[in-house]
């Protein structure tokens, strides 16, 4: 379950049974294991999302120095002794093992990884263990096996899952990452727009074709008469105009999938009954972390902002994500 307050991301499908909608499944393909309109797994039951939305009339004046202060609130009223953050190697998740750092609160750090993958951060994380001076455990996943996911897939969620029940964490208070900064895949939209110019409906296509292909086609061109997958980019088109009040241009480009893609992130976390904070998903800091000058963001070097002696090894590496095939 959730524990703090993400109200913009919230997600909630009817409860019932009854035929199967199969343009459900078939929108889901076609976003990569996710959905962004109103459509059930059973036909006649509907999702509903949340009525906020992100993008304000004004640049607010905020400053790395307020989201560190909301951050650092949100970890202290609910951190408790036995806390659990999972290290990936990325830039979120050392921030948050930093602060916990800084606030002097007890954490148990745990990292997986695969032999098997073709990709791992695990000397990453060792080189982060040794900066931080924590002690990480490692936990061995070959394989994520696949899981029947009811609604959305999300198998990063089912490997922490089993870390976790394997580990003997499950009554601990477990922190991550998710959300992060809010810019998830953004370097490609920017590099477009700094090219281009700010294109709208051109962007809206590259977010169902860069989600669809698993972040493997950046194309800014419609690639299918599916009138579902049409669909779904004008929903990110609807997105974008959400956001044409908002006058820091970058902003738009930056989260204009926030919402819907934070939704997904985060709704499995809420089906079960361990205890999950996501910080950086908090309402307060991704309302002002959204809305402030988009100066600050880009690369994620605003967590280097909030914090001046964290450590650089994340952003010299490239992150390849959890890395861990699913069979």
């Amino acid at each position: 379950m959730n524990l703090n307050n993400i109200d913009y991301f919230s997600c909630k499908f009817d409860l019932g049974e009854g035929n199967s909608n199969q343009d459900f499944f078939n929108e889901r393909d076609i976003l990569g294991g996710w959905t962004v309109s109103t459509r059930h797994p059973v036909a006649g039951l509907e999702r509903h999302t949340a009525p906020l939305v992100l993008p304000k009339k004004q640049v607010n004046t905020a400053t790395p120095k307020d989201l560190r202060r909301i951050l650092e609130a949100t970890i202290r009223r609910h951190a408790t002794n036995n806390n659990v953050i999972f290290l990936s190697g990325g830039k979120d998740s050392t921030a948050l093992a930093h602060v916990f750092k800084v606030l002097d609160i007890p954490f148990t750090a745990v990292s997986l990884y695969s032999n098997i993958a073709n990709t791992t951060e695990k000397n990453v994380v060792k080189q982060i263990e040794k900066e931080l001076d924590i002690k990480v455990q490692y936990y061995q996943l070959d394989t994520i096996p696949t899981t029947n996911f009811p609604f959305w897939i999300e198998n990063p969620y089912t490997a922490k899952r089993i870390a976790l029940e394997n580990l003997g964490l499950t009554e601990y208070t477990i922190f991550t990452g998710e959300i992060g900064t809010g810019e998830m895949q953004i370097n490609q939209s920017l590099q477009y727009t700094a090219m281009k110019g700010y294109r709208p409906k051109e962007l809206a296509h590259w977010h169902v074709n860069v989600c669809g292909s698993y972040r493997r086609n950046n194309s800014v061109l419609s690639l299918s008469d599916n009138p579902i997958y049409r669909e779904c980019v004008n929903h990110f088109e609807m997105r974008f105009e959400q956001w044409d009040n908002h006058p820091d241009i970058l902003n738009r480009v930056m989260f204009s999938r926030l919402q819907d893609e934070g939704a997904y992130r985060l709704f499995n976390y809420g089906l079960d009954r361990y205890k999950w904070i996501h910080p950086f998903a908090e309402n307060e800091f991704i309302d002002i972390c959204t809305n402030m000058p988009s100066k600050y963001k880009g690369k994620k070097n605003l967590y280097r902002e909030m914090y001046n002696d964290l450590t650089n090894i994340p952003w010299r590496y490239p992150k390849s994500g959890l890395g861990i095939p699913t069979v």
